[in-house]
């Protein structure tokens, strides 16, 4: 009797200590070879950009897009100097923080107008 009532403190303690480490947040670690914002948007900006071409081709299969897309970005991050991995890593802490993510999107949002406003200049 005083077994299975120690096992059920034991359980309840196990479950209480599972719990706690469950709901607190994880450290908020900046990775080592994260992208400063500004360069960030720059490439969001080419990504986008890049997106957009492969979508006017009217590609008829999924993966001829594909093909075409990483073609692109693989350009896009020689480009810049960096790797597939370092730009995941910094796109997934980057969407960890909105607020650092909303002020990326606004310099890229700013810089494709400009490019708007300058291709509309050159046609005119």
């Amino acid at each position: 009797m005083h077994r299975n009532l120690f096992q059920r403190h034991l359980w309840s303690l196990l479950l209480s200590g599972w719990m706690v480490a469950a709901c607190t947040a994880p450290e908020d670690k900046q990775p080592e070879n994260l992208i400063d914002e500004h360069k960030m948007a720059d490439i969001l900006t080419e990504v986008h950009i890049a997106e957009a071409r492969v979508a006017r081709l009217n590609l008829r299969s999924i993966d001829s897009s594909n093909l075409a897309y990483k073609h692109l970005e693989s350009g896009i991050f020689k480009k810049f100097g960096i790797d597939t991995a370092t730009y995941r890593t910094s796109y997934i802490f980057y969407s960890a923080h909105p607020a650092s993510m909303e002020a990326i999107y606004q310099q890229v949002t700013e810089q494709l107008k400009k490019k708007i406003d300058t291709k509309g200049k050159k046609s005119s």
